[in-house]
C-alpha cells in the first residue's frame, strides 16, 4: 500500500500545486525534444555515410557521377555536397569550397536546433525544485501559526511537498543534463565526421580542376 499513497499522493501535488505541474510539464518536454533530435541526428548519421560513399564514386569516377549519385543522400547532407559539385561541374556560378563550408554551418546549425534548451532545463530546474522547497517550509511555518501548536501532524503536507519539490527538481534536472551530453555527442561525431568527407569531396574537386586546366593547356 506504500507506492500506491505515495503515487496517490504526488498526484495530488501535482493538481494543487503550479511548480509541480510546471515541472512535469519539463519532463515531458524534455522527453519529446529528447527523442525528436535523436531521431534527427540519426536521419543526419545515415546521409553521412550515404555522403561518404558519394566521395567513393568521386574517387573512383568522375565528379559527375558523384552529382548522380547525391540523390541517394537525405536532407540536410545532400545540399552540402550538391553545392560543391554543381559549382565544380559549372552547372552553379560560385567556389565550390566556399559554397560546401556555407552549407556545412547549415548542417551544424539543424543538429543543434533546440539543443540548448536541454541545457538551459538542467541548469534551472533544480532551482524550480529549491523554490517549491522553500515554497513547502513556508507553508509548515504558517500551519503552525494558524494551529497555534507544532508537531508532525501540522508540518507534516508542508514538509512533504518540499520534499517532492527537491526530489522532481533534481530528477527533471538529471534528465535534462543527461540529454544534454549525449546529443551535444552526436553532434560532435557527426560534425567531425561529415567535415572529413567534406574536405576530401573539395581535394578531389581541386585536383580535377588542376586536371581539367592541364588538359586545357594542352
Amino acid at each position: 500500500m506504500e507506492p500506491a499513497s505515495g503515487t496517490a499522493l504526488l498526484i495530488e501535488h501535482l493538481k494543487s500545486d503550479p511548480l509541480m505541474m510546471l515541472m512535469a510539464l519539463s519532463s515531458v518536454a524534455i522527453v519529446a525534444l529528447a527523442l525528436e533530435r535523436t531521431f534527427a541526428l540519426l536521419r543526419v548519421r545515415l546521409a553521412v555515410g550515404a555522403a561518404a560513399r558519394v566521395v567513393a564514386v568521386a574517387r573512383k569516377g568522375e565528379l559527375a557521377d558523384a552529382r548522380k549519385a547525391c540523390d541517394g543522400v537525405g536532407y540536410p547532407v545532400r545540399d552540402v555536397l550538391v553545392a560543391g559539385l554543381d559549382r565544380s561541374l559549372g552547372k552553379v556560378r560560385g567556389e565550390p569550397l566556399m559554397a560546401m563550408s556555407r552549407e556545412q554551418k547549415r548542417v551544424a546549425g539543424f543538429m543543434r536546433a533546440w539543443v540548448w534548451m536541454l541545457g538551459t532545463a538542467g541548469a534551472l530546474m533544480p532551482f524550480v525544485g529549491l523554490l517549491g522547497t522553500v515554497l513547502g517550509v513556508m507553508s509548515s511555518f504558517r500551519a503552525i501559526g494558524d494551529s497555534g501548536q507544532g508537531g508532525f501532524a501540522v508540518v507534516s503536507a508542508g514538509i512533504s511537498q518540499a520534499l517532492i519539490a527537491t526530489a522532481v527538481g533534481l530528477f527533471v534536472a538529471l534528465e535534462a543534463v543527461i540529454a544534454f551530453n549525449i546529443l551535444q555527442n552526436m553532434i560532435l561525431k557527426l560534425s567531425r565526421d561529415l567535415s572529413l568527407v567534406v574536405e576530401e569531396l573539395g581535394e578531389l574537386i581541386l585536383s580535377r580542376g588542376g586536371e581539367n586546366a592541364g588538359s586545357a593547356a594542352k
